[in-house]
């Protein structure tokens, strides 16, 4: 039986931390997937995918490694050096000579290893808003055109540094595409991605519990797979959010049991965003019903380090407000008050300068959080007594909140809000 060539995507899960430029970001693999990727075999009719998208049934393992010797393309997607990534690819190029792509975000170039970075790479723009339109549309035709022209190349070319440098000869017919059956050429069945993806939507829909069932499937099978452990991390945060968040048997035992599933990542000693954005949230709610000062002080602690590392408005607002609670607390209690507050200002003025950044990029009002980026400034200019101001952002925010219809974003604004002006009242009072 002649097979049709197929596609093998190497690529990360999900969101995952790039450090490029001295910057730490975190990128959407899967848009890189879905948008950048996928659609262009789609177009040619080559069957594509990732381990992560076939059958629950068996070791993704050997799965994958079958898949790296088999494919008759595969595409590595290196952007976040991403360790397993980096070692699917080694393994590609120790078997096949030939028919690897490799395809890289372009920030990333700037730390490329050594091995790899006097190959071709195929570049693409992802920032953490996402993949702008034009680029979606400039890539897959890049990727169209290296494909066909693949597809066309009949010579022994080599594109694998293994056989390039050790000067071993092609692999015989095992390279070509008329190899094994038909089997292994679509997924079929729940995958490990179909499973996250029916996660997702339940937690989206507030169906708490089915997303739990969904996330103990994927966590039990990510957890006996090599390829899949580098997500736990990832899958217990869903893990503890989904918790907390179901509110069941109610708000503060929820919060209690989400802060223990959280403890096994050891959000103390984590520089992982998501472990550290999710352990602060928790810490701040629980501060809230039981105004236990160490659940204050673990919030802000959390929120403090991840805008260290990261530099971003959500952490670094959060902090803000933590840290302008403490001061109001203190000062309640006739305690030292003024440094917690000056702390607090010079976080919420670099936020400050950080929305105002990302408010004058070229299609700011398209990005998935210009909402909260807008509710931000409204909130710096708050604490800042810049009423003129806080009022402006305020309207920009709720027009937009609006047009995308996003009630979440105004109901979590206003909540804030009540929380944030009896603190202010206290902080002013001569």
């Amino acid at each position: 039986m002649v097979k049709s060539p197929t596609c093998f995507v190497i690529i990360g899960y999900g969101k995952k931390t790039s450090y490029a430029n001295g910057k730490l970001r975190v990128l959407d693999l899967d848009e890189t997937f879905t948008l950048l990727i996928k659609p262009v075999f789609d177009a040619l009719n080559i069957p594509c995918y990732r381990a992560i998208d076939k059958n629950l049934n068996g070791s993704i393992d050997k799965l994958m490694l079958q898949e790296i010797k088999d494919a008759y393309i595969a595409i590595a997607d290196i952007s976040t050096l991403n360790a397993n990534v980096m070692w699917e690819l080694g393994v590609r190029h120790a078997l096949k000579p030939r028919h690897t792509i490799m395809i890289c975000e372009k920030e990333q170039m700037a730390s490329m290893p050594f091995d790899i970075n006097h190959f071709v790479v195929h570049q693409y723009a992802h920032s953490e808003e996402g993949i702008p339109h034009k680029e979606v549309s400039r890539f897959q035709q890049l990727l169209t055109r290296i494909v066909q022209e693949l597809m066309a190349d009949d010579s022994d070319r080599t594109d694998s540094p293994v056989f390039t440098f050790l000067d071993k000869d092609p692999l015989p017919a095992t390279a070509k595409i008329n190899l094994v059956d038909d089997s292994v050429a679509k997924p079929d069945g729940d995958s490990f991605a179909s499973v996250m993806a029916g996660a997702e939507e339940a937690k989206k829909n507030k169906d708490f519990g089915k997303a739990l069932e969904l996330l103990a499937k994927a966590r039990d099978f990510a957890a006996q797979n090599m390829t899949l452990k580098e997500n736990l991390p990832f899958i217990i945060c869903r893990q503890a959010l989904c918790t907390y968040k179901s509110k069941n048997p109610n708000e503060l035992e929820a919060l209690l049991k989400g802060k223990l599933i959280l403890d096994e990542l050891k959000p103390e000693q984590s520089q992982d965003i998501e472990v550290l954005g999710l352990s602060g949230a928790i810490c701040k709610r629980l501060n809230e019903l039981t105004s236990d000062e160490q659940y204050l002080s673990d919030a802000i602690g959390f929120y403090e380090k991840g805008f260290q590392l990261k530099q971003d408005y959500y952490n670094g607002i959060n902090a803000a407000f933590m840290t302008y609670k403490r001061a109001a607390s203190l000062k309640k209690q006739g305690l030292e008050w003024e440094d917690e507050k000056l702390k607090a200002d010079f976080i919420r003025n670099s936020v400050l300068k950080i929305c105002q950044v990302l408010e004058s990029a070229p299609g700011f009002t398209e990005s998935a959080d210009a909402v909260w980026v807008l509710f931000t400034l409204a909130d710096a200019y708050r604490y800042k007594d810049r009423d003129d101001k806080m009022r402006e952002y305020e309207e920009k925010a709720m027009e937009l909140a609006r047009e995308q219809k996003d009630d979440f974003a105004m109901t979590s604004y206003h909540d804030q809000l009540n929380k944030v002006i009896p603190i202010l009242a206290e902080l002013n009072k001569p």
